[in-house]
């Protein structure tokens, strides 16, 4: 496998730590947007645009209580083996480190698995979640003067420097929402978007959760799809770096080993504090996601589709299913999921 150049490690450095600021807010709007649909019984009046509305928003509920009661727990788990990565950078010297690679490989390679697993479990959720978002934009088409107000948003939007998050204008659609969702994005260094949002635009309830599945909800997961996608390139890269310096010698070599060294080391300090940041949403998200009402059958549904991707993977991997992976695959199951979020609470 060919050597990475010292500038790919840098780059990968940099992209991580932009991808994991804007990985929180991604997850974060999208657990709004679904505690404003769901937790409301209705979505207001009894004209046929609100009932099929209602219906679209009933329809979507099983897939969203699957990313509630799986994916969520997974995710918390991925960030924090970024943060351990980190830290064996942190707490071992030059010497120390070099020692370990062999382990750090494993690790490595652990860590990319399962981040590439859970992108396919959040793809795969994507899919219905993709064709309601297209049944959700035919109805705001019917919604002329709503459509034109969301439209000019948009391009108001568009001119700030926050257009790389145009899509959670849909927030400011939704009465209460915009006001918990601004400061969130202030702090997170998107002020224009969070003044823009935090404006509002009168409509009613049922228009505005048309706008959100459209506009909001799903542009939102994809975000957060594309955070975690890019977390798997990182840790690819870092194995194909650290797989290049096993067994291997000479100053030539030893000079990369160090270069490699010292700038994961020197980016640690940054990368934990987006980590903690991340975990810091954590209790929001959680919040949000109760709001979404769930009966037996939801039940039923979420853990017959975790048991079959999780057989799949089984499937997949036979005897190679170890380490990290292994752990992961464990875990995907509702009681799996509930058991990751009490060791999160309990390391807090």
């Amino acid at each position: 496998m060919a050597l990475s150049k010292p500038g790919d490690t840098e780059a990968q450095l940099v992209q991580l730590d932009e991808q994991l600021r804007d990985i929180p807010v991604s997850m974060r709007v999208f657990t709004l947007s679904m505690r404003f649909l769901y937790a409301q019984q209705s979505v207001g009046s009894g004209s046929e645009t609100a009932r099929k509305v209602t219906k679209l928003r009933d329809d979507t509920r099983k897939d969203a209580l699957v990313y509630v009661r799986g994916v969520l727990p997974l995710s918390i788990e991925l960030v924090r083996s970024i943060r351990d990565f980190f830290e064996i950078y942190e707490n071992l010297d030059m010497e120390d480190w070099k020692e370990n690679l062999h382990e750090i490989m494993d690790d490595v390679k652990g860590y990319k698995q399962c981040c590439s697993e859970v992108v396919t479990l959040l793809e795969k959720i994507m899919v219905p979640l993709k064709t309601r978002q297209d049944e959700a934009k035919v109805l705001v088409c019917e919604l002329t003067n709503l459509s034109a107000l969301y439209e000019k948003k948009k391009v108001e939007l568009e001119k700030s420097a926050d257009s790389k998050m145009s899509w959670a204008v849909g927030l400011a659609f939704v009465p209460g929402v915009n006001v918990i969702a601004s400061p969130i994005l202030a702090a997170s260094s998107h002020s224009d978007l969070a003044r823009s949002i935090a404006k509002g635009v009168e409509c009613e309830i049922f228009e505005s959760s048309a706008i959100l599945l459209d506009t909001t909800m799903i542009p939102a997961l994809s975000a957060f799809i594309d955070g975690l996608t890019a977390i798997a390139g990182f840790f690819s890269a870092m194995e194909q770096e650290v797989e290049s310096f096993l067994g291997k010698g000479g100053r030539a070599m030893e000079s990369k080993k160090a270069l490699h060294y010292k700038m994961v080391r020197q980016k640690a300090g940054a990368i934990g504090k987006d980590c903690k940041k991340f975990y810091a949403m954590i209790p929001g998200v959680r919040t949000d996601l109760a709001c979404i009402p769930n009966s037996r059958t939801d039940d039923n549904y979420v853990e017959k589709w975790l048991t079959k991707q999780r057989e799949e993977i089984k499937r997949r991997y036979g005897s190679a299913l170890k380490g990290a992976l292994r752990k992961m695959v464990s875990h995907l199951s509702s009681q799996g999921g509930d058991t990751l979020l009490k060791e999160f609470d309990e390391s807090k």
